[in-house]
């Protein structure tokens, strides 16, 4: 059997060395801050102007500031070819880092004040007061359409009065009812016959040269509206109230109208209700 194989010693191998690794140092950075020192330091480069005679300050203008800690005097070195002895630097100077910094600072801090002051600064008010508005919630009393807002001629032109005065009424009398009614409470009743129209009118006093619109809510068949000796109008509406309208115009020495409402020989009942008379500028719904 032959013999098994001779195996090497361990110390045999050859010996392994460590491996440095070299890495190369930024000096981008150093160079930068290095750059930016020396451009702040050469201030010996500008050129040179003749300085204003210095005040002298008094003793309450003066304040003495305590030294800065752990601050450092430098020589600035002179540029290439002055042979002036070089200033010593007074105070410290700052990097690039922290002028930055000290920019932002100084910003934010004049953010807030301004800030602060506009909140105390006031924004001026209206001294004068407005009046209060009329209280407008009350309901007004009803009115026929077209008649809110005119000066009526007439009297008792609603019939609320409960009489027929000052209406003048013929054949079998007018009388007041309460229904069928407009507005309010009352309305006129014409009791219409095969010989009577059963008319109500009304002498009121005009102004002489002036425009005056008549109107007035009618109901039954055949009912009529006008002036004497004047205009006239006429309707059919047995289910309901139509409205009347007559304008004339007063002659230069009229001083009185008389304005009527009928009905028609055997056509039935009519009834009236809110009638006016006005002058056309104050007429509505004309």
């Amino acid at each position: 059997m032959p013999p098994p194989p001779t195996s090497h010693s361990p110390n045999d191998r050859p010996a392994l060395e460590p491996i440095r690794v070299l890495r190369p140092r930024r000096t981008d950075a150093l160079a930068q801050l290095l750059e930016d020192i020396r451009q702040d330091k050469d201030y010996r480069s500008h050129e040179a102007i003749a300085a204003p005679l210095p005040h002298t300050p008094t003793g309450d203008e003066t304040q003495e500031l305590p030294p800065v800690p752990d601050a450092k005097t430098e020589q600035l070195p002179a540029p290439h070819g002055d042979t002036r002895p070089p200033h010593p630097a007074d105070r410290p100077r700052l990097g690039s880092g922290q002028r930055r910094a000290a920019m932002v600072t100084a910003i934010v801090a004049a953010a807030v004040v301004g800030f602060g002051c506009s909140l105390l600064i006031s924004s001026p008010t209206d001294a004068t007061s407005t009046a209060p508005s009329p209280n407008t919630s009350a309901t007004p009393t009803p009115a026929a359409p077209g008649a809110v807002g005119a000066t009526d001629a007439l009297a008792n032109p609603g019939f609320e009065s409960s009489s027929l005065s000052p209406w003048n009424c013929t054949g079998n009398p007018g009388s007041i009812v309460s229904s069928p009614v407009l507005t309010g409470s009352k309305a006129l009743q014409g009791k219409v016959s095969s010989r009577d129209t059963a008319q109500c009118d009304q002498t009121v006093t005009v102004q002489p040269n002036t425009a005056y619109t008549f109107s007035g809510w009618v109901r039954g068949s055949n009912v009529y509206l006008g002036v004497d000796n004047g205009r006239s109008t006429w309707t059919t509406s047995p289910s309901g109230y139509s409205r009347l309208t007559v304008t004339f115009t007063t002659d230069a020495s009229q001083t009185s109208a008389t304005i009527y409402v009928h009905g028609w020989y055997a056509q039935g009942d009519y009834y009236a209700d809110d009638i006016t008379l006005t002058t056309s500028s104050d007429s509505k719904g004309t």
